[in-house]
């Protein structure tokens, strides 16, 4: 256990002492899976007040009054976070449907998701009804979609996300022009409470900085497509664009420009010419790693449409450092035992040659940066949200336990997994 750790732990013990005791819940004899240090701490106590995490270090529960749970020899870590879903784009669904997603997600130990955009009108009701616990699922950040012109021509599928709105955009989707006025698209997506801006087509390098640029100054994360056509996903990168997202479009990377056009006519008039063996995507590659930036390889939904190839692209990512979060750009499927985030994991470890502790790495530190909550969530620290799970064995020696959670705790609040 770090020095600073304990430290800080038992000066936030003798600070909570007298005001707190009866509202606090202490997890005793602990194993914390620790995402910083990649170790185990064990006979470790956990003091939860108010959501929040207040102490860690051994027996530093003791005394305290409050609900003890003895917890000996299980494992405590972070809850999980897929940082890619879509859970507004159906405007058929009604928010009890979507509130069952919500359920599904939270009750499997996913405690944050991120939105890569949708409905805001939808995303922004059910965000403050699980605040205020009208839902129970997950804390939701959501980001304000971006295109460029020639991404909407004759391209109808966004058009859900905009469905009764007076005009053909709304603050959350947005169609940007050389001379769209940004601080105000910005200053709009934040209005409708959006943490970030998605950023999908119809852009080159010298269209995307300006966007990049804007965004960050409103404080809002940027997340984009690996390819943005025309921009290939070195330029998405060296512009800066913070999470970069599917692996299955790193194939543009390597083709000629007169492939790299508009994505719904070219994808499949062009699919088969591209030779995903001898492509390389190394420049982009370092690149990414070199900025700190984060990819998103959502690898489930390749190998699910038969992308095994970019199992090569995600398994060099890992080997030379880049940081990679989980996601799944998927809605759940109510009737499977587990939500897609699992299988994402279980292909990074059995495909991928992560180890366990690497893949967890994915979908709870890197996953919190991703969506610009680190300072949040996605540890088992002082000062954090108390979102954390209760495993019976240790998740760092087999990616397989994350599949046996015994306990999930929202906000320090313990949820009814059966």
């Amino acid at each position: 256990m770090r020095t600073v750790y304990c430290i800080v732990s038992i000066l936030l013990l003798l600070h909570i002492e007298g005001w707190a005791q009866r509202e606090a819940i202490i997890l005793k004899n602990v194993n914390i899976v620790d995402v910083v240090e990649g170790s185990i701490h064990k006979g470790q106590d956990v003091v939860m007040k108010g959501g929040i995490i207040q102490a860690i270090g051994k027996d530093v529960g003791t005394g305290i009054a409050g609900e003890v749970k003895d917890l000996a020899g299980m494992y405590v870590m972070p809850g999980l976070i897929d940082a890619h879903v879509h859970i507004a784009n159906d405007p058929k669904e009604t928010q009890d449907d979507r509130a069952k997603h919500l359920k599904y997600f939270l009750r499997h130990g996913i405690t944050s998701i991120r939105d890569a955009a949708g409905d805001a009108r939808v995303l922004r009701e059910l965000k403050e009804g699980v605040q205020r616990r009208k839902y129970e699922g997950p804390d939701i950040y959501y980001a304000a979609f971006m295109a460029g012109p020639a991404y909407f021509e004759g391209n109808d599928r966004e058009k859900s996300m905009v469905e009764g709105w007076p005009e053909p955009y709304a603050p959350w989707m947005q169609c940007i022009r050389p001379d769209s006025d940004l601080d105000q698209v910005m200053k709009e997506a934040k209005e409708w409470g959006c943490t970030g801006v998605k950023i999908y087509g119809g852009f080159d390098r010298e269209a995307l900085l300006p966007i990049v640029r804007k965004a960050k100054e409103h404080g809002l994360q940027v997340w984009g497509h690996a390819t943005l056509f025309p921009a290939k996903p070195w330029d998405v990168a060296d512009a800066g664009v913070q999470v970069i997202s599917h692996a299955y479009m790193l194939e543009w990377e390597g083709v000629s420009e007169e492939l790299c056009g508009n994505i719904f006519e070219n994808y499949e008039k062009f699919y088969d010419k591209i030779d995903h063996d001898k492509m390389s995507v190394e420049r982009f590659l370092q690149t990414v790693k070199s900025k700190g930036l984060i990819f998103d390889p959502t690898l489930f939904l390749c190998i699910e449409n038969k992308m095994d190839w970019a199992i090569r692209f995600v398994k060099r990512a890992n080997q030379i450092g880049v940081k990679i979060c989980a996601g799944t750009d998927y809605i759940n499927d109510l009737n499977r035992p587990f939500p897609f985030i699992f299988d994402e994991l279980d292909l990074y470890v059995e495909k991928c040659d992560f180890y366990p502790m690497e893949a967890i790495f994915t979908v709870t530190k890197v996953a919190a940066e991703a969506l610009g909550i680190c300072n949040k969530v996605g540890t088992v620290e002082v000062g954090k949200q108390a979102d954390l799970l209760i495993l019976s064995g240790n998740p760092f020696d087999d990616i397989k336990e994350l599949r046996k959670i015994k306990v999930v705790i929202k906000r320090g609040i313990e949820i009814n997994v059966d």
